[in-house]
């Protein structure tokens, strides 16, 4: 509709508006940076201007992108596109909404929403009700709050409003690196990437350690699934990925351990590897993909004895979730596609104790926890393109 293209999107956060003063104003320049980055990723020049619990992209040299980009920030509640009026009192607001929406709402069951922020003489319902009639004469169909086919939003802030008719859901959550730095335990499968993004929702910065047991595919998995999430998730803060060579320790576990404790004491050996990585990286906790009882080594259990006298707290996102859960999540996410592709692998001839002995499990531990273990490979993941990175490591 010529004249009537939308200017500006409006950015909405949640969590951010709850917290103090000083919290806030951190989280909101965390939330601006990452936009930022992410418009720049999408090709996207605007302004970025904060005000009063709302973020506004002005005049986005694409609105579609802008919605686009917003909506993959963490601490982004929704975004919608928006056509911006400046008004002078109720009945100038009203005769330039009719004039935006009259086309759109001819011959369709619609319902006006509205809110407002600051001192007007005039309230919302004043607006929903006034806006209501007048689309009607224009040509609306009838009027139904339930079940609307369109939704008619009047945003008004001051002397300004806000026209638009569609809010597109953001990942909400806290904006990456409002909390500490978290390093992954990460297969690249359902579970490690879900895990991933929800830490990330929460604010944490992350990283990423990947354990090559033998098995080039799931190296290669691994790699795309984190480089996946590294440009499409991760706006502001720089992920990391490390890949271990864990073929040595794979050999040396199946060589001396009991069969029913070899994939526990390796899971706590990749445990024990990763907290003096952290360390060494600066990051305050680690974290796993693991879900009480998905399998035997995730009983409560095996749990315990993987996972007991850790220095750093180790963080289980999907503790209390299912593996459908779990899916449908990756499927939001955008990885499905990769992690149907992971296959699981252990290096391990062996099938897990489900119920395993505190002091048996400190015996076969004991065989083994001097093991060298080489140095990492570390990979910055947004400065490379992912054919650079799997021809380094000749996948």
């Amino acid at each position: 509709m010529a004249g009537f293209d939308f200017n500006v999107v409006l950015v909405r956060y949640s969590e951010i508006g709850i917290k103090g003063l000083r919290t806030r104003r951190r989280m909101e320049g965390l939330l601006v940076k990452a936009l930022r980055e992410a418009l720049s990723y999408h090709g996207v020049e605007g302004v970025i201007d904060v005000s009063d619990g709302r973020v506004f992209i002005w005049e986005p040299s694409s609105v579609e992108g802008a919605v686009k980009a917003s909506t993959r920030v963490f601490g982004v509640k929704s975004a919608s596109p928006a056509y911006s009026i400046d008004f002078t009192d109720i009945n100038d607001l009203i005769r330039r909404a009719e004039e935006f929406f009259a086309e759109r709402v001819k011959g369709r069951v619609f319902r006006v929403r509205a809110r407002r922020v600051g001192v007007h003489q005039f309230t919302s319902k004043d607006v929903e009700k006034l806006l209501g009639s007048r689309l009607l004469e224009a040509g609306a169909l009838r009027v139904d709050l339930e079940n609307a086919e369109y939704t008619a939003y009047v945003e008004v802030r001051g002397g300004r409003a806000y026209l638009f008719d569609t809010i597109v859901d953001g990942p909400g959550g806290l904006p990456v690196g409002s909390e500490g730095l978290v390093l992954v335990l990460f297969s690249g499968g359902f579970d490690s990437t879900v895990a991933t993004w929800r830490l990330m929702r929460r604010g944490c910065g992350v990283h990423l350690v990947h354990y090559d047991l033998g098995f080039p595919e799931p190296v290669r998995v691994a790699v795309e699934v984190a480089k996946y999430i590294a440009d499409n998730w991760s706006f502001g803060h720089k992920v990391k990925m490390y890949i271990v060579n864990f073929r040595g320790v794979a050999r040396i576990v199946n060589g001396l351990v009991s069969p029913p404790y070899r994939t526990l004491v390796m899971r706590r050996l990749m445990l024990s590897h990763a907290e003096t990585l952290a360390e060494k990286i600066g990051a305050e906790a680690l974290a796993t993909g693991e879900s009480i009882g998905q399998t035997a080594s995730q009983t409560i259990r095996s749990i315990h004895l993987i996972g007991g006298g850790m220095k750093l707290p180790v963080l289980r996102p999907l503790s209390g979730s299912d593996k459908d859960e779990i899916v449908k999540e990756a499927m939001r996410i955008g990885t499905y596609e990769f992690n149907k592709r992971q296959v699981e692998v252990c290096g391990l001839a062996a099938t897990p104790t489900p119920r395993g002995g505190i002091d048996r499990f400190k015996e076969e531990y004991d065989k083994v926890v001097d093991v060298v273990v080489p140095e990492p490979l570390e990979i910055d993941l947004k400065s490379r393109s992912l054919n650079e990175i799997l021809e380094s490591l000749k996948l």
